[in-house]
């Protein structure tokens, strides 16, 4: 990624932008860890990222759009000696104009000064855009609600926009840029889950497989990008299981979410294999079932359709072999044993930005994720990849990932 992919993302954004109108976006803070000396890992607001490619905390971005003018200022920290020798190097100017290709740089206690002059200097501003999105109305306001709340009541004047629309409308569809950096967060995500298969064995715990997958992450110079989910037997009934506490037993199946990250960019795939090698006829005829759901998942996936058209293709599949099962005989009763969509956008956020109808765009990266979860069994399965959807098709990028059942088996041998 270089200063010009994130000039030509601002570009587009400006298209989109209302005339007379001032875009602002913010890099987000560290948070501290109760009263602990140490901040929590920082994470940059994706937006913020997308149209500068700059990481650091306290940043902010101005976007300004009158007529024929487009100016693009970046706000970061001034240096601090002090800071610099207890945490960490500080971004300079210049660096900061190199990352980007923003030539306006300038200090954070100069972001509202500037912001100021752009309400009503030379016309007259009519618009504000602001990024939100999903949030309960217990949690705290983010940096861009608080700044709302202010500039209500500094400016009443002026509207307030939600940037994402547009911000979906750019981060759906990737460009070749992005799905080469996605590519990269599945390869390591599934190198590791081939390291981690090899090391299986009975009396292994959840939470040592899942040290194990983490420590090749970070051997590769990735992490993990959420919270690995290594559940074995009935755990992986409980679709986000966490608590990693169970010694794996002979008999047992591992089911393991993971992803990785590579320039922020992240994977999100699923395998679930026997613990000893060799599934039992039982888990290899659930097994099989999940395994001929992402089947027709993978072919029920194209561009111009829902998610939604996905998952009933899956839940129509699962209502005929639950009924052979014997496990149901009401199609409505796959909600038991199947409860969640069919995947999801994947992309700088582990679910990316999609439209409320969950469609399904041109080169949009997505999961396809068919699970069972057979709590009167004690077992959970689940097969994800990660596919690039095009008109021409679909490219598997976890396709090498051993999933079909001979194959994990003698992968695992």
């Amino acid at each position: 990624m270089n200063a010009a992919f994130f000039a030509q993302n601002r570009a587009r954004f400006f298209d989109r932008m209302a005339d007379r109108s001032i875009a602002v976006f913010f890099s987000g803070h560290f948070r501290r860890d109760t009263n602990d000396q140490l901040a929590y890992p920082f994470s940059v607001e994706r937006n913020f990222y997308y149209l500068t490619g700059i990481d650091r905390d306290g940043f902010q971005l101005i976007l300004w759009k009158n007529g024929s003018q487009r100016i693009a200022q970046l706000f970061i920290s001034p240096v601090d000696e002090h800071y610099e020798k207890w945490q960490a190097r500080m971004l300079r100017v210049e660096e900061a104009q190199v990352l980007s290709g923003i030539d306006q740089v300038l200090y954070a206690y100069q972001f509202e000064g500037e912001f100021a002059k752009k309400v009503f200097s030379p016309a007259v501003c009519e618009n504000v855009y602001l990024f939100t999105n999903i949030a309960e109305m217990h949690e705290p306001d983010t940096v861009a609600q608080a700044f709302a709340h202010r500039i209500a009541r500094r400016y009443p004047s002026l509207r307030i926009l939600n940037s994402l629309p547009i911000m979906i409308e750019l981060r759906n569809p990737k460009s070749p840029e992005e799905i080469e950096m996605t590519a990269k967060a599945v390869n390591l995500a599934g190198e590791a889950v081939q390291h981690v298969m090899k090391l299986m064995q009975p009396g292994i715990w959840e939470y040592q497989i899942k040290a194990h997958y983490s420590h090749y992450l970070h051997m590769q110079g990735s992490a993990p990008r959420f919270r690995s989910v290594i559940a074995a037997a009935k755990n992986a009934t409980i679709l986000h299981y966490n608590d990693a506490n169970y010694q794996c037993q002979d008999g047992d199946m591992v089911l393991m979410d993971v992803g990785a990250m590579h320039n922020w960019y992240v994977s999100d795939i699923t395998r679930t294999v026997p613990i000893n090698g060799k599934f039992t006829p039982k888990q290899r005829q659930v097994y099989d079932i999940v395994y001929e759901a992402l089947d027709i998942a993978l072919g029920t996936i194209r561009v111009g359709i829902s998610e939604d058209v996905v998952n009933d293709a899956i839940k129509k599949h699962y209502a005929q072999a639950l009924k052979a099962l014997g496990l149901i005989s009401d199609d409505r009763d796959v909600a038991k044993y199947y409860f969640h969509g069919s995947g999801h956008p994947i992309g700088l956020d582990l679910h990316d930005l999609r439209d409320a109808d969950k469609m399904i765009t041109e080169n949009c990266v997505h999961t396809v994720e068919p699970g069972l979860y057979i709590a009167e069994w004690g077992m959970g399965v689940r097969i994800e990849d990660n596919v690039v959807v095009t008109s021409a098709g679909i490219q598997n990028l976890s396709a090498h990932v051993p999933k079909r059942a001979e194959d994990v088996e003698n992968f695992m041998k």
